[in-house]
């Protein structure tokens, strides 16, 4: 709510001096042919760039082809363009962990670095093009706050560079008193850090990555480049190269999926400041913003067909606990994940969501104590799995509350029961196998809850339970 708030507020500061009739005659007066088509072409040969570059940086852990590599890349921006909070970062880490079987933590390590260097060639490329073009103001302050803030970040991974050793003696001096699991976590979180930032270690790669970067940003520039023709403007290189700086940069605050509003805005800021109208300015930033969003949402929807990425699947969920050091699963399950589910009766209360979610599986009517029981022991087991699996779980379920929200416009925990307990069978016996895989977990463990309790052992045999819905043998086919 906090990004869609931020986007509101974006775009009414963006247009509230904006003659739209203007707008309107403007694009009525563009040429979108060739140059649309061109800035999208720009835009996909960078992903293909950005593809190969991830390959660089992985290539010392798995081999990744670059076109599964710029498939992952395409997935994780489709992802941000239609889902909140920038959940498509997760995504990417998690099919790239999928596909090359290294571990979450290390595969959002390297999502990291790939953000870091690309926020260094963005200010390279934009203090660049301010000296070329003698821009000052504000454009320029934006530019040494920029630097400021991603040279600390520099000098955070530089550590993780050259001095590993030292890095994770640190982590483990700092944790050892917060207690083993504190410990344990904050160390294995500085070594996959570590781990993610070895390409860096090799000079030869560690070049090649900043190129491919340059060259990444280059043909984003190039993108806001071909859109300048198509409004009578000159296509001017410099120009673009403000404006693509400008615009990433500033939709680095949270905002709706898509970046609507800090997009439009900073993208029509900059160029102004370059001494085009507000209107021509504002109807090149929504034309950039379809060139930018169009091609990478569409072709991320269909990487994810192609490639069945199942956020949350049982088998990347079960080959990543296998990378942390977790003994042979059984059927599918690490038995490291199974000797932890006792220690979760200590866990925290329930959350309102995880009653409310509880009380949409189990039969209506069901005794209120018995419910609650039931959360709880969800609650337990989601808190005793490893950080991976309970961060792909989240993924999931802040996805699940979005799409119900959005079609609902209430929150999952205000609708009645019988709208809950619709939209949950409806995720859980679907046709898509992602959701029913979301919800398979929650789903067994609250019904294993439930029957194990003195209340919901007198349910057995009633009209009510004979009524539940259960997985018909297709479903289970489809859970693999």
């Amino acid at each position: 709510m906090v990004g869609a708030g931020v986007s509101a507020v974006f775009l009414w500061v963006a247009v509230r001096h904006i003659d739209l009739g203007s707008v309107r005659d403007t694009w009525r007066t563009a040429k979108p042919l060739p140059w649309i088509p061109l800035a999208m072409l720009a835009y996909v040969i960078g992903h293909f760039v950005r593809g190969a570059r991830l390959r660089y940086l992985v290539r010392g852990e798995a081999g990744l082809p670059v076109t599964t590599a710029t498939n992952v890349v395409v997935v994780g921006y489709a992802s941000n363009n239609v889902l909140p909070a920038r959940l498509g970062e997760l995504v990417r880490a998690g099919m790239l962990a999928e596909r090359t079987g290294i571990p979450l933590t290390q595969a959002l390590t390297v999502t990291f670095i790939e953000r870091l260097v690309d926020g260094v060639a963005i200010l390279f490329l934009l203090i660049g093009a301010t000296w070329a073009t003698h821009t000052a103001g504000w454009i320029a302050d934006l530019a040494r706050v920029g630097a400021l803030v991603f040279g600390l970040a520099l000098c955070g991974l530089a550590l993780a560079v050259f001095f590993p050793a030292a890095l994770s003696a640190l982590a483990s001096r700092m944790s050892q008193p917060l207690g083993r699991r504190a410990h344990d976590t904050g160390v294995g979180l500085i070594t996959s850090v570590v781990n993610g930032a070895a390409s860096l270690r090799r000079p030869l790669d560690a070049l090649v990555i900043g190129l491919l970067s340059v060259v990444v940003w280059l043909c984003e520039a190039g993108m806001f480049a071909a859109v300048l023709p198509a409004l009578g403007l000159k296509l001017d290189l410099g120009t673009a190269v403000i404006a693509m700086s400008v615009t990433n940069l500033g939709i680095l605050v949270p905002s709706t999926p898509g970046f609507v509003g800090p997009f439009h805005f900073f993208c029509s800021q900059a160029l102004m400041a370059q001494g085009v109208g507000a209107e021509v300015a504002l109807a090149y930033a929504v034309l950039v913003h379809i060139a930018f969003f169009a091609p990478a949402t569409l072709w991320g929807a269909g990487a994810m067909l192609w490639y069945g990425v199942e956020v949350g699947a049982t088998a990347a969920l079960a080959r990543a606990a296998r990378r942390s050091g977790g003994v042979e699963p059984i059927r599918g399950v690490p038995m490291r994940i199974i000797a932890q589910l006792g220690a979760a009766e200590k866990a925290p209360d329930c959350t309102e969501f995880d009653l409310a979610l509880a009380e949409a599986i189990l039969p209506a009517g069901s005794d209120r104590e018995a419910v609650r029981d039931s959360a709880r022991f969800l609650a337990g087991q989601i808190g005793a799995l490893p950080t991976r699996v309970r961060t792909l779980y989240a993924i999931g379920m802040s996805v699940f509350r979005f799409w119900v929200r959005m079609r609902t416009l209430r929150s999952f925990c205000g609708l009645g029961l019988e709208r809950r307990r619709a939209v949950v069978n409806g995720w859980a016996f679907g046709s898509i196998a992602p959701l029913r895989q979301l919800f398979r977990a929650p789903r067994s463990t609250v019904l294993l809850a439930f029957y194990e309790h003195p209340a919901g052992i007198a349910t057995l045999g009633s009209e009510e339970h004979r009524r539940l819905p259960v997985a018909t043998p297709s479903t289970e086919d489809a859970h693999g």
